[in-house]
């Protein structure tokens, strides 16, 4: 895994503590655990903001540093995370989750007009909003699971591949 370059890009951002946008933030940049790079840290990490990306509601971000605050792993890596869901795949994916949730329940889905204005997306929205919930929260967990074993096999992978290679060349 990328170990050298987060280590890199955190570093920075620790030595950075005099800048007067992160004296309230003092303290915690002093914790080496939210800025650490290690497999629990950054695969917990990548989980986290991944399935905060796929939830139908605002403030992805800060949402995803207070839950890896209360997690403690790694910060940077959750932030970034929590921008997997792109605002330009928000609305496909926040409708496929409306279908799974409403399939689920066992409700027809909506019909989706031509145009989608905002009195319209508030008029729906008591019509919709437990289907896209419960939709929101089994994609985003499922994709949670897959990110985590998925970074966690990658990580191992690596790991492994990288001490073969060490040892290949210690022996000659």
């Amino acid at each position: 895994m990328p170990r050298k370059f987060l280590r890199r890009i955190s570093r920075q951002y620790r030595q950075n503590e005099q800048a007067w946008y992160l004296r309230p933030f003092r303290g915690l940049l002093r914790q080496p655990m939210y800025f650490a790079v290690n497999r629990r840290s950054v695969t917990g990490a990548l989980a986290i903001g991944a399935f905060i990306s796929m939830l139908p509601v605002p403030g992805h971000t800060p949402l995803a540093v207070v839950c890896a605050l209360l997690a403690g792993v790694n910060l940077g890596v959750a932030a970034l995370a929590a921008w997997l869901n792109s605002p330009l795949t928000l609305i496909p994916v926040f409708y496929f989750e409306y279908r799974l949730g409403a399939r689920l329940l066992g409700m027809p889905p909506q019909a989706w007009p031509d145009t989608v204005s905002w009195a319209w997306l508030q008029a729906q929205l008591g019509l919709i909003w437990r289907p896209l919930f419960l939709g929101a929260l089994i994609a985003a967990t499922l994709t949670a699971a897959i990110i985590y074993f998925g970074s966690n096999a990658l990580w191992r992978w690596s790991s492994a591949r990288r001490l073969r290679r060490r040892q290949a060349r210690q022996r000659g």
